[in-house]
């Protein structure tokens, strides 16, 4: 079974598998109280309109993590996509992290981050999946986002 995200006019999705949706759980659960998170890892579908996850990074060690800040660090992560992309030519989609005791929406810091990875040529990713775990108020809930050009757009 996947879990699947669609904007309203649903020109933009996002597809989990069921394992990483555990994973993703699992880690959210671990890290409480702090938030954690990492990077979405996968491909387009064929029409280009839903980004299919197929691997997801955890928080790497140079990481940081408190109650309501995460900030991704680098460490691993090219090796993670280098391997990825020779492994099933998957690449970078965007990032993930938990919001605990707190809702699935993005905060402002997480709004510019996306805009910026948007507009990055670093990235070569222009319209960035953003994925957020909130805890309401013992239960973690999901928020998918997709920031084309700097523009959020939410997916239910």
């Amino acid at each position: 079974m996947n879990t699947e995200f669609y904007s309203k006019d649903r020109k933009f999705g996002l597809l989990l598998p069921e394992d990483l949706v555990s994973n993703l759980m699992n880690n959210a659960t671990h890290s409480y109280p702090n938030e954690t998170g990492g990077i979405l890892i996968g491909r387009y579908s064929n029409n280009l309109t839903i980004a299919e996850v197929s691997h997801i990074s955890t928080g790497s060690i140079d990481s940081k993590k408190y109650p309501t800040q995460f900030y991704r660090g680098t460490a691993g992560l090219q090796k993670l996509l280098s391997d990825a992309w020779e492994k099933d030519r998957s690449y970078y989609l965007g990032e993930w992290h938990t919001h605990p005791n707190g809702f699935p929406i993005p905060s402002d810091p997480d709004k510019r981050q996306m805009t910026e990875i948007s507009k990055s040529k670093k990235y070569v990713c222009p319209e960035p999946v953003l994925l957020i775990l909130g805890e309401i108020p013992i239960k973690w809930t999901f928020g998918a986002f997709v920031f084309p050009n700097g523009k959020m757009i939410q997916m239910k």
